[in-house]
């Protein structure tokens, strides 16, 4: 290699200079910028390895958020870099209108009662505080059907007491976990990925910040993942918190790396 970069100094900074007035606390001009570049192998394999490498803290990778067979066929290295990284990982979609990376005010927290969202939820504090923002916990009920081969009736849509018992029990989190005002609550019937995405879409939410479990192998293509399906539609960026590897909480407040 000669040395040289795809983008000058003074380009990136002239890009964190565009993205106008950030908060008094934020000074663009104190931060260090360092380019590498990665001759061969694949690009999610290189990032992870240099994460792995200089003991890196947070990911942020953009995404195109490809769906169907384009996905299929050319692949995404965020989706690759979120199931193999050892930080948590901070997707940012591609798009004409987008508010100041700063600019954040609504943060929404997937719930769904395991540890993993929990310790999502305890970064979500954190980037609230530092925000001023306020957090909605959202939790998704799920309808159970079963196939006719089973013999089973379907079972019965969750009804009210349901959705009042789990939009209880997450007051309950809140006041547990949070224990300051700007916290909002809520419960819905639906399919969790499209209830997260539907809700984003709906409120003007800035940030999701969500947990995944690191399946992979055959386990992951079997049940899927919540979190990739979010990040590869999520029209806000996505923080996504892995349920191993580093944590970025201080460490009376988390488990640390």
């Amino acid at each position: 290699m000669d040395g040289s970069f795809p983008v000058s100094q003074d380009t990136l900074t002239d890009l964190l200079a565009a993205e106008g007035e950030p908060p008094q606390h934020v000074d663009p001009g104190a931060l260090t910028l360092v380019q590498e570049q990665k001759a061969g192998g694949s690009p999610p394999d290189a990032i992870v390895d240099y994460a792995d490498d200089h003991d890196i803290d947070l990911i942020v990778a953009g995404t195109h958020g490809r769906r169907g067979l384009q996905r299929l066929l050319i692949g995404s290295v965020a989706e690759e870099v979120l199931r193999a990284a050892p930080c948590p990982v901070l997707t940012v979609r591609s798009q004409q209108d987008v508010a100041p990376a700063w600019s954040v005010r609504n943060i929404l927290v997937p719930i769904d009662f395991s540890d993993a969202s929990l310790d999502a939820l305890r970064h979500a504090k954190e980037l609230a505080l530092t925000y001023g923002a306020q957090i909605t916990l959202l939790h998704a009920v799920e309808e159970v059907v079963y196939p006719s081969a089973y013999g089973v009736e379907p079972a019965s849509l969750p009804g009210p007491q349901v959705i009042d018992r789990v939009e209880q029990n997450l007051a309950e989190l809140a006041e547990t976990e949070i224990g300051y005002e700007h916290v909002v609550v809520q419960a819905s019937v639906g399919y969790a990925p499209s209830t997260i995405l539907d809700h984003t879409d709906e409120n003007d939410i800035d940030l999701i910040v969500t947990a995944t479990h690191g399946r992979t192998g055959i386990g992951r293509m079997l049940l899927g993942s919540m979190a990739e399906r979010v990040v590869r539609r999520a029209p806000a960026p996505a923080f996504v918190v892995k349920s191993f590897g580093k944590s970025l909480l201080p460490e009376s407040g988390g488990s640390g790396s």
